[in-house]
């Protein structure tokens, strides 16, 4: 008997509990979250559908989170975004976002609260609300989005003419809520660092570095042409120097790899100064045969590990990491160039002016009968007759010259003024009718310090190379045989 006493007060004591448990759920809980060990579940098998809207019926929907909104509109053409280039976003992300707001369901109904109860919930000050517009009628709906559950797993939800309060998943909430910069598309064309036709790079405390593809010098280097790389052409800050690929990539782009956007910080333009977008410490375009990226890059970010850039003059601020941008900011060209001085292919030249104090020389490339600049087969054969102070010199001799006049290279770049009277002047009068000067100081007892016209980057050369290169033209043997044709 005493036992069955004792069973007895134990149901009754268990009966209490789980009626107070009950009265909890069904009444507005005391202040403050709900304690984790509280439970709130729909009848079983039970689904409600807190917003469910086909979207024909749609004429817009405004999310609202703070001081931020998203508004999708619903066109003939589709959903758009409002001031939004959907070509900046990536589509699948913006379909789930509007598919989360037309179709809301829950599982389950927490109970019906109003005024001061909706407090605990988050809903008295929501923390986000979305707002249906329709097409066919001035009706319009607002859901609004409270708290999270105190188990971090749903968040309260309701809608403004219902007192009914649910729990969605938290996936759901986070996809309804989330920045217009969540959507971005970070893609950018990827390019091919090895076979790069264009480069051009802007600062603004030094010179421009450009660099292109020049299809004419593929036989700058027959070997390389036959390993099937292509042969680059520095335009800016010297003009006419070689660079190969690999010297470039293990000079310049050996950080490609990490040449990503990382995330997109905030869409529109309005605020470019702020990132140091509105005057950009530098611009960079590369380009391959097929892509493009065009880039501009201004101030690190908070956290100094990357630089707030903006991509082919978009209308968005993104970042990108600091370790792909560094090369570029730090570059030295004595790294990736090839050390020519004037490197011209002879089927682009229609003379060579020479004054040095090592002589005078004037050399001239002439057409006479069938001697001249040919095509064979898609190839330039340049058969025109060589002259030096009008002698016609003997073409394979010529051409050994010709090696070392153009093979003229320098040993490193200098800052320094140039001082004294020239030494040498060498000018390249092209076919196309550019002129191509270099003027050679004194230096020291070893070097030269030769300027390029229209450059201020001075590079030192071995005096002993110069005085070899202008000397052998008065050591020519004339041509033999007479003139062809």
């Amino acid at each position: 008997m005493k036992k069955k006493m004792i069973m007895l007060a134990g149901l009754l004591i268990a009966a209490a509990v789980l009626l107070g448990v009950y009265g909890i759920a069904k009444n507005k809980p005391s202040g403050g979250p709900r304690p984790e060990t509280e439970q709130y579940s729909a009848t079983e098998g039970n689904l409600y559908s807190v917003i469910n809207y086909d979207i024909v019926k749609i004429a817009e929907i405004d999310v609202k989170k703070g001081d931020k909104n998203i508004k999708f509109l619903v066109t003939g053409d589709g959903v758009k975004i409002e001031n939004v280039d959907l070509a900046l976003m990536k589509r699948e992300q913006v379909s789930m976002m509007f598919d989360a707001l037309i179709n809301i369901r829950s599982d389950n109904k927490v109970g019906d609260f109003t005024g001061d109860e909706l407090e605990v919930y988050g809903l008295s000050e929501p923390q986000a609300q979305a707002v249906y517009d329709f097409a066919s009628s001035d009706k319009t709906d607002t859901l609004y989005i409270g708290a999270l559950t105190p188990d971090n797993t749903y968040y309260y939800v309701k809608k403004a003419d219902d007192s009914a309060v649910y729990t969605i998943d938290k996936t759901v909430g986070d996809r309804i809520m989330q920045d217009i910069t969540a959507m971005a598309d970070l893609s950018i064309d990827e390019l091919d660092a090895n076979g790069l036709a264009k480069l051009e790079v802007k600062q603004k405390d030094r010179d421009d570095l450009i660099i292109s593809f020049e299809k004419e010098n593929e036989k700058a280097n027959e070997n390389l042409d036959k390993s099937g790389l292509q042969t680059l052409v520095m335009h800016k800050p010297i003009e006419n120097l070689l660079v190969y690929p690999y010297n470039l990539e293990t000079g310049l782009l050996y950080n490609y790899d990490k040449f990503v956007i990382e995330k997109m910080v905030e869409l529109g333009s309005e605020n470019f100064a702020k990132y140091g977008l509105d005057d950009p410490q530098m611009t960079i375009l590369m380009a391959d045969t097929e892509n493009g990226v065009a880039l501009s890059v201004g101030n690190l970010d908070e956290t100094g590990e990357s630089y707030y850039v903006c991509p082919n003059g978009q209308r968005a601020v993104y970042t990108m990491p600091k370790a792909a941008l560094e090369p570029f900011f730090n570059y030295n060209i004595i790294d990736f160039i090839q050390k020519f001085i004037s490197l011209h292919f002879r089927d682009t030249v229609e003379s060579i002016d020479i004054k040095s104090v090592y002589g005078n020389y004037t050399v001239e490339f002439k057409e006479e009968g069938e001697n001249k600049i040919i095509e064979e087969n898609g190839v330039k054969k340049d058969k025109r007759k060589e002259y030096i102070g009008g002698k016609n010199v003997d073409s394979d001799a010529f051409a050994d010259y010709y090696e070392l006049l153009t093979g003229l290279t320098f040993d490193a770049l200098d800052e320094s003024a140039p001082q004294g009277e020239p030494q040498a002047v060498i000018t390249y009068k092209m076919l196309d009718g550019k002129t191509d000067t270099t003027v050679f100081y004194n230096y020291d007892d070893t070097f030269f310090l030769a300027q390029k016209e229209g450059s201020d980057m001075n590079m030192l050369v071995t005096k002993q190379q110069v005085k070899q290169a202008i000397e052998k033209a008065d050591k020519l043997p004339e041509a033999k045989g007479g003139i062809e044709g």
